[in-house]
């Protein structure tokens, strides 16, 4: 066929360029969430976080990975996943309605983490209220801590409760070096849908379109300069710094 021409050469070489650079991306994509889930107390860090204590609640945070959840905990989570969701859920036919096989093997995947906030009934005793499920996953090439699940007990409801769970986990995603917290929300839940919008929560590109007619909508926040994997943020120790990250921005 003859010697290549210098052009083909050069397209070559960028084409063995480009490809290096997504191997690279790709690499450092694994290597993001690779560290984030080897964190195994989320909590450690963030000594204010493991506390809720505002509005008349007073709430103890624990972080779970699935294995880790008491069954009596994730039985719980599922029963509140379906009392607030189900005719959501099947009003919308959002993954062919309601299946609580479906939910719990979510619920009991190997990568789901979760924090829940428990109320102190007694000195022996810890009822739980609310409850986040997330994971750490790549989107769009990009790591992003998606949350699946953010489930509140209707007691606990409309006290600041849920922005605070989120702005936590925005917080533990940028120590994480994710660029995006994802999440879906059903058209029909307006309250959550409002309270995402109020975190500053916009339509990500994978949304569906309005004339698409979907019951749903995928909503992303772009975290501000996400802090590399080997630097961590300065922990959160006190309550004025709590305030201050999730009240006063």
């Amino acid at each position: 066929m003859g010697k290549k021409s210098i052009k083909g050469k050069e397209r070559k070489q960028q084409r063995k360029a480009e490809n290096g650079k997504i191997i690279g991306e790709q690499r450092e994509i694994a290597d993001t969430l690779r560290h984030a889930s080897e964190v195994k107390d989320l909590l450690k860090e963030y000594p204010a976080f493991q506390q809720y204590g505002r509005n008349g609640l007073s709430l103890i945070l624990e972080h779970y990975w699935a294995e880790d959840m008491p069954q009596a905990t994730q039985e719980w989570a599922l029963a509140l996943c379906k009392s607030n969701m189900e005719e959501m859920y099947n009003r919308a036919k959002y993954n062919g309605g309601w299946n609580s096989e479906i939910k719990l093997e979510e619920l009991a995947a190997p990568e789901a983490r979760f924090l829940v906030a428990y109320q102190k009934v007694n000195d022996d005793q810890l009822d739980p209220v609310a409850f986040v499920h997330f994971r750490w996953e790549s989107e769009d090439s990009v790591p992003v801590l998606y949350c699946y699940e953010i489930q509140l007990e209707a007691a606990v409801q409309r006290k600041g409760l849920g922005r605070f769970l989120m702005k936590f986990l925005e917080l533990i995603a940028r120590k994480a070096g994710m660029h995006e917290v994802m999440l879906t929300v059903l058209k029909a839940n307006t309250a959550a849908a409002a309270m995402y919008a109020k975190l500053g929560y916009v339509p990500h590109e994978t949304s569906p379109l309005e004339e698409e007619q979907e019951d749903y909508t995928i909503l992303t926040k772009r975290l501000v300069a996400p802090a590399p994997v080997q630097q961590p943020l300065r922990a959160v120790t006190n309550s004025f710094q709590l305030e201050n990250i999730i009240f006063g921005s």
